[in-house]
């Protein structure tokens, strides 16, 4: 707006079709446990009708640049053809048998934190559903919150010395014992959280110099993934005892990983 400079405003629409792929043809039916698996020559694309509307705010603060953005959207959704997640296997259903829709918002803090390094802040909200035999139920994708940091800074009194710490808070997805259909997913994982930090060190920088042949800067670094060591939860093994009573066993992520990693600037 001419009003504004340091506004940015955009609005955005558009439609989608996601052509079906081999297993999404498969239609498979379950009858007394036993699967039997046909083409359906009948499949249609998935549709996403989309509509965005967000913004930019270009600001200064501690006498530095900063960026905020955000973003509303909505997603209208239809010839959709659902798919149940089974430990880390999709089975779809083989027909277009649903509708939904997606909405959310996405906001970021953008800037430099400290002078020549580049450091974030963001914050989503998000709510997806599909409606199966007159039924309103969460998507698989369905992650309802998520909020992530990423800090970048110099050691006091040198610019060769350089820290990164990046961190993740992000909600459950929902999940049901398997062979029992979407109705049936009515849990929740654990949230996702997971904290990286890094150091690295630069042996040679010659970025400032002209007409610079060769190498122009190399860092040398060292990274901790999952430095709190979180067991993150990534899918479930379900077990039947013998009264057919199910209990969910939890598959877990990598747990604290180190890193070591070389970056070279031609």
């Amino acid at each position: 707006p001419a009003f504004k400079e340091k506004f940015t405003l955009r609005v955005a629409a558009g439609v989608y079709y996601q052509a079906p792929f081999h297993k999404e043809f498969r239609d498979t039916t379950q009858v007394d446990g036993i699967a039997t698996v046909s083409l359906n020559r009948d499949i249609r694309s998935q549709r996403s009708l989309h509509f965005v509307a967000g913004g930019d705010y270009n600001f200064r603060a501690m006498d530095r640049p900063f960026r905020f953005s955000m973003e509303v959207y909505y997603k209208a959704l239809s010839n959709l053809i659902p798919y149940n997640i089974d430990n880390v296997r999709i089975s779809y259903y083989g027909r277009n048998l649903s509708k939904g829709y997606a909405t959310g918002i996405d906001m970021k803090l953008f800037g430099e934190f400290v002078p020549g390094t580049d450091s974030w802040l963001s914050f989503s909200l998000m709510k997806t559903e599909e409606k199966i035999n007159g039924q309103w139920l969460p998507r698989p994708t369905d992650q309802r919150y998520r909020l992530s940091l990423y800090f970048t800074d110099y050691f006091p009194g040198s610019r060769k010395w350089k820290m990164n710490l990046k961190g993740t808070l992000a909600g459950g997805l929902p999940f049901g014992p398997p062979h029992s259909g979407r109705e049936a997913a009515v849990f929740r994982t654990s949230p996702y959280r997971r904290v990286d930090i890094g150091m690295s060190r630069c042996i040679i920088d010659r970025s400032e110099r002209e007409n610079q042949r060769g190498i122009r800067s190399l860092w040398l670094g060292v990274d901790i993934f999952n430095l709190l060591n979180i067991s993150n939860v990534n899918s479930y093994y379900w077990v039947t005892d013998t009264r057919n009573n199910q209990f969910a066993v939890p598959n877990y992520l990598t747990s604290r990983q180190i890193n070591v990693r070389l970056l070279l600037d031609f």
